[in-house]
């Protein structure tokens, strides 16, 4: 293999061992940033979940004590235990799935849900002697202790309970800002992922412009100097002359044209 086509065909398969390397980088690197897309909207969607699940535990339990003490319907005894044991059970649950940086947070949180089911707790027993009492009481005091049991829910279980719930909040929120250097190694990736094709892009356009040079210069400039001399060869008569810089099969061809049409008598 020499000359023009041995030119051609390292050009060419230079081109397709740069696509080939260029593409297995990219796709390394897709498949990488689709394994962290995918971990990182995985766990955003179980720490959704998590603090969903909390939130809808302590909203229960807040149902629960308004049936119980604004509402005065006693069969909310059972669920006002059961709402706050159930709300320190999803936060167990929550500590188990995340990960040592909130450790800080679930402490404070289990502290202030520890206090409101104290709360609760005490109600319920409170609750259990008054309503022994009140059952030997009249109309009046029945209507002054329900007026208690607002100020109870507005001052004591209240605060309790709107603690408890922003300390869910800033868990659901550190969950959230604890995904930022995920989702920046993510944006570095992509840049990884796109480089190669870049650059693959830059050095086939300059490997193609040195193909078109070469192609100008080494095939098709011989063969309209060839062709314009032979036209002249045939028209006037004119010896066929071509100069030619190349040493490759374009100049072999000229020497083999020119030995035909200056010597027609030496080919017989």
């Amino acid at each position: 293999m020499t000359g023009i086509r041995k030119r051609v065909t390292i050009g060419f398969l230079s081109i397709v061992v740069l696509l080939f390397f260029s593409g297995l980088v990219s796709l390394y690197e897709l498949n990488h940033m689709s394994t962290d897309i995918e971990s990182i909207l995985a766990s955003n969607k179980r720490s959704i979940e998590l603090s969903e699940t909390m939130l809808d535990a302590i909203r229960a339990n807040d149902r629960a004590v308004v049936s119980y003490v604004i509402l005065c319907d006693t069969s909310y005894v059972d669920s006002c235990r059961v709402t706050s044991e159930a709300v320190r059970a999803k936060i167990a649950q929550a500590r188990g799935e995340s990960n040592k940086s909130a450790a800080a947070l679930f402490d404070s949180l289990d502290h202030s849900a520890m206090h409101l089911e104290q709360v609760v707790e005490q109600l319920l027993v409170s609750r259990a002697v008054e309503q022994q009492v009140l059952s030997r009481q009249n109309d009046t005091l029945v209507t002054q202790h329900s007026f208690n049991s607002r100020q109870w829910y507005d001052k004591v279980y209240l605060p309790a309970y709107n603690v408890t719930s922003n300390s869910i909040m800033q868990v659901m929120s550190n969950a959230q800002t604890a995904l930022t250097p995920r989702a920046e190694r993510l944006s570095r990736n992509a840049y990884r992922a796109v480089t190669p094709v870049f650059i693959s892009l830059v050095v086939m356009i300059a490997i193609l412009l040195m193909f078109y040079y070469f192609i100008v210069v080494a095939v098709i400039k011989p063969i309209v100097a060839m062709n314009n001399s032979l036209g002249d060869t045939i028209r006037y008569r004119i010896p066929f002359s071509v100069k030619a810089e190349s040493r490759d099969e374009m100049r072999e061809l000229q020497e083999k044209i020119e030995s035909v049409v200056n010597n027609p008598k030496g080919q017989k």
